[in-house]
């Protein structure tokens, strides 16, 4: 006579086999981990900063991951620091270091701060030279008061906008055209690091007129 197997025995058979063993949870990012994507994080941002201004075909080369810096990270933000070297089309080798701010629940959402440690050439050096700014009707309020504005438009909910003006540099190409330069940091949102930009400003010097606006991030 053919003996039949109980069903619960069958199904306790079936749930122990491979084929249906649980899937064992997956382990816990470790800090190490979580501060390598964080650095990944940084060098993308810095990599699509400078594409606007090198060029996404530029030579560029980071001298080593960038480092966490302890004294200035904190719960909600995570502060790296490194440095790095492009080579533009015209064959000059420019040096700078960069700054990440990153908000550690969101490593995507990164504030890039780059400052340039390239001397100025001689010819560049000369060519400004050329015309002393007219500083009668410049006023710098006027070029940050219309950053301010135009970070307004792009971030709604902007708040703790500041400027630095140890950063401010002015030139004077013609009569009619001056370059107001500068850098400064906001929160562009509730949750959101701290974000470090850069602006620089047409403007008139007959009337301290703002003629154009330009901001990157």
């Amino acid at each position: 006579m053919r003996r039949s197997t109980p069903l619960a025995v069958a199904v306790l058979a079936l749930l122990g086999s491979p084929a249906f063993a649980q899937p064992a949870p997956a382990p816990a990012s470790s800090p190490a981990a979580a501060a390598a994507n964080a650095a990944d994080a940084c060098e993308r941002a810095v990599r699509q900063s400078l594409a606007s201004r090198a060029g996404p075909a530029a030579e560029l080369k980071f001298a080593a991951a960038p480092a966490v810096q302890p004294n200035m990270s904190n719960g909600g933000q995570l502060v790296m620091n490194g440095a790095g070297s492009w080579r533009a089309g015209s064959g000059l080798l420019r040096r700078f270091e960069y700054s990440c701010n990153l908000n550690p629940r969101n490593p995507e959402a990164v504030g890039v701060l780059i400052r340039d440690l390239t001397p100025p050439s001689a010819e560049a050096a000369s060519a400004r030279a050329v015309i002393e700014p007219d500083l009668t009707n410049l006023s710098p309020a006027a070029c940050e008061s219309a950053a301010a504005a135009s970070l307004k438009k792009r971030w709604p909910a902007v708040s703790q906008l500041s400027f630095d003006s140890a950063t401010r540099r002015l030139s004077q190409d013609s009569a009619s055209k001056a370059v107001l330069r500068g850098q400064g940091k906001a929160l562009p949102a509730p949750g959101a690091p701290l974000t470090h930009f850069e602006f620089d400003c047409d403007l008139d010097p007959r009337d301290g007129r703002v003629t154009e606006m330009r901001i990157s991030s």
